[in-house]
């Protein structure tokens, strides 16, 4: 029987203040996977399920974050952290080093926190249009300017990603690996809204189909080695229709939005919207809601939102059933929105915790209920 919702996060989670130190040979990366493992590792009920994920930014410090943990994975890449931010360039610098310490560490952690386990692993990664926006080159502009070195990006990320999901394997032999690649700066690129490095203008705007050609060199390098098929991939994605058109186009079959913010179906640019994501569940798209389950974050009325657009565009509460939902405290919305810069880093404060996916794990039940046919 098909789950009526899958449980999971962001790709981030943040230890509790005085969990480091009192536990487990004080290894933040064994303590965080074995909390992790204790949420997520066994469904709570029968038609819930859970999808486990080897966090990427816990936050102990500015190369533990999701950022330069995607940097980590570009294979033959160096670079460092410069003033303006993280540069792609010649020489391995320490900041870089230290994040490649970080990735490490976590699949060593791996292998001791989840050791029988057998079930969904999810790695997360920044996208190659989120990655181009956020970094710069030696000169100090951002990848963004520099359009050969664009087209590299998801090809270098490919074959960085297989390495290691291949050593994530070998550390958990039960994992069953997924991706979640986050595109939290697509609206802004799309749109031409990332700043140069005067900040007196931006870029030019990325045509939707030109990312979605990256989107398509990455898919083919995973599915080519034979490390994810696009089952296996959740590509999260912002609010321009362009851009979930353009993903559904080339075959994404599992999208991730938020629904905080995307616009009311009664105006027209959200009818457009919502009948696209409509259109996307109806060709087998499977489609992950990324939600605030903490106190003030407004998950039940978003749900809410959710079900009656839902219904006004003609499907029973049913045809929600199978939904994911990804416990998010909201950092990428303020990045779409335009605040702030994708390449800053952010504030420890906007990663998951234990109460956070507590909170959601609670509100499963009721959602279940809701959506059961």
């Amino acid at each position: 029987m098909s789950p009526l919702v899958t449980i999971t996060g962001d790709g981030t989670f943040r230890l509790g203040t005085g969990a480091i130190g009192n536990d487990v040979a004080e290894d933040p990366f064994l303590l965080a996977l074995m909390r992790l493992h204790s949420l997520l590792g066994d469904p709570p009920e029968e038609q819930i399920a859970t999808r486990l994920y080897l966090p990427s930014a816990l936050g102990l410090d500015d190369t533990d974050h999701l950022l330069p943990a995607t940097l980590a994975l570009l294979a033959g890449t160096s670079g460092d952290l410069a003033s303006y931010g993280w540069r792609l360039g010649p020489g391995i610098g320490r900041a870089w080093q230290r994040a490649q310490d970080v990735r490490d560490r976590t699949l060593d952690a791996a292998r001791i926190a989840l050791l029988g386990y057998e079930g969904p692993l999810a790695v997360t990664a920044m996208g190659p249009v989120t990655l181009a926006a956020a970094t710069f080159l030696p000169s100090g502009e951002r990848t963004l300017a520099d359009r050969g070195a664009v087209r590299d990006l998801p090809m270098l990320l490919a074959e960085g990603l297989g390495e290691h999901l291949a050593l994530l394997r070998e550390r958990v032999p039960g994992a069953r690996p997924h991706l979640l690649l986050r595109e939290d700066a697509v609206n802004a690129v799309v749109e031409g809204r990332i700043p140069t490095p005067s900040g007196r203008r931006a870029y030019p705007a990325v045509p939707a189909p030109e990312a979605g050609t990256l989107w398509q060199c990455l898919m083919a390098g995973l599915r080519s080695s034979s490390v994810l098929d696009p089952e296996s991939i959740t590509l999260g994605i912002g609010t321009d229709v362009t851009v979930l058109r353009t993903a559904r186009e080339i075959g994404v079959r599992r999208l991730a939005v938020s629904p905080a913010r995307l616009p009311s179906l009664e105006t027209p640019a959200g009818r457009v919207l919502w009948e696209e994501l409509a259109a996307a569940r109806d060709s087998g798209c499977h489609l992950e809601l990324a939600v605030d389950p903490r106190p003030g974050g407004g998950m039940t009325a978003v749900l809410d939102g959710v079900l009656e657009s839902w219904q006004k565009l003609g499907y029973a509460a049913g045809d929600a059933a199978g939904f994911t939902l990804i416990a998010h405290t909201g950092a990428s919305h303020a990045v779409r929105s335009g605040k702030p810069d994708p390449s800053q880093q952010p504030a420890a404060s906007t990663l998951l915790d234990e109460a956070t996916i507590e909170a959601l794990l609670r509100a499963a039940p009721a959602w279940a209920e809701r959506v059961e046919r």
